[in-house]
């Protein structure tokens, strides 16, 4: 990650996701956890304020971090979307070429298991 290339050479870290689950399992130095859609870590686009509040929280976190690996989740910001609406937004109409070929490879592998047990688990 590149982070921890970042504070091995002095520069301290912050990330900011939506997944912070992800930041504990690879060791990330600081985190700021934001409940917002996929592709939108630091607000609404155009919404100065929104975005203000993420980037001070994330220096707060900076300043106040007692060590490596803290997680602060970012309280008190409400994602002016309805969630449902969000994804729909955020997702293609058609899925990647990567992703068609992810669900083929796991229909085929659901269906060889499910040929060699005599029947579906």
């Amino acid at each position: 990650m590149l982070a921890r290339i970042f504070e091995a050479s002095g520069l301290s870290t912050v990330i900011v996701t939506m997944m912070p689950y992800w930041s504990e399992r690879i060791g990330a130095p600081r985190t700021l956890a934001v409940e917002f859609p996929l592709g939108h870590p630091i607000g609404w686009p155009g919404d100065r304020e929104m975005q203000m509040t993420v980037c001070r929280a994330a220096v707060q976190l900076l300043e106040e971090a007692a060590g490596p690996g803290e997680i602060r989740h970012l309280e008190g910001l409400t994602w002016p979307q309805d969630p449902d609406e969000a994804r729909r937004d955020w997702q293609p109409p058609e899925p990647a070429p990567i992703i068609r070929l992810i669900r083929e490879r796991l229909r085929a592998l659901r269906e060889a298991q499910e040929g060699s047990s005599g029947g579906p688990r």
